[in-house]
């Protein structure tokens, strides 16, 4: 990892970590919270890079977590792998298929394109988190909880499809114009 791509990591892991913060409502599924602020790293995996991304969020996440539930080892366990894997995902899948190159060519196949690679990233991330949250509820309490109730693998299911029903909108609908943003500035 070069020392730019160590300091894209830590400003985007700074950006996820304030932003997740300040944009907590209180809302949460299972411990799971509503969480617009996907957008830094999802920016940070399309302009940089997998490692930049994954990083970022990895250390956003895990910032976050421990300001917002307090349980670092849950977020070590969960948060930051499935953060890490989605963004990293992100981020290879956009310089696999040249997202960049696209994007300056044709605007529908380019948001498509992201939708498609946005969309892989966000199901690999959280079916961790909601296989993750399965297996830690067995032994551990879950996120805003103080004794162990374990949850069922349905109820996994349940986690996984509301992390990626309450994320998508903004990977998918605010990620493209700043990506068209940044494209026109370069």
């Amino acid at each position: 990892m070069r020392t730019r791509d160590v300091a894209l990591s830590a400003v985007s892991g700074a950006l996820y970590a304030i932003v997740g913060v300040y944009t907590y409502f209180g809302i949460t599924f299972y411990g799971v919270r509503f969480w617009p602020a996907v957008v830094i790293p999802g920016i940070f995996a399309a302009l940089y890079g997998g490692l930049v991304g994954g990083t970022g969020a990895a250390i956003g996440i895990f910032i976050s977590d421990v300001m917002t539930h307090g349980n670092a080892f849950l977020s070590i366990a969960v948060g930051v792998p499935a953060n890490f894997l989605c963004f990293y995902m992100i981020g290879f899948l956009c310089q696999k298929l040249r997202l960049k190159e696209i994007m300056s060519m044709k605007k529908g196949r380019a948001v498509l394109t992201w939708i498609m690679i946005s969309s892989a990233g966000l199901a690999l991330g959280s079916m961790i988190i909601g296989i993750g949250l399965t297996i830690w509820s067995q032994q551990f309490p879950m996120p805003f909880q103080h004794e162990v109730h374990p949850i069922s693998i349905e109820a996994g299911l349940l986690i996984a499809l509301w992390t990626f029903v309450s994320e998508f909108p903004f990977l998918w609908l605010l990620v493209p114009p700043v990506l068209e943003v940044v494209r026109r500035a370069a």
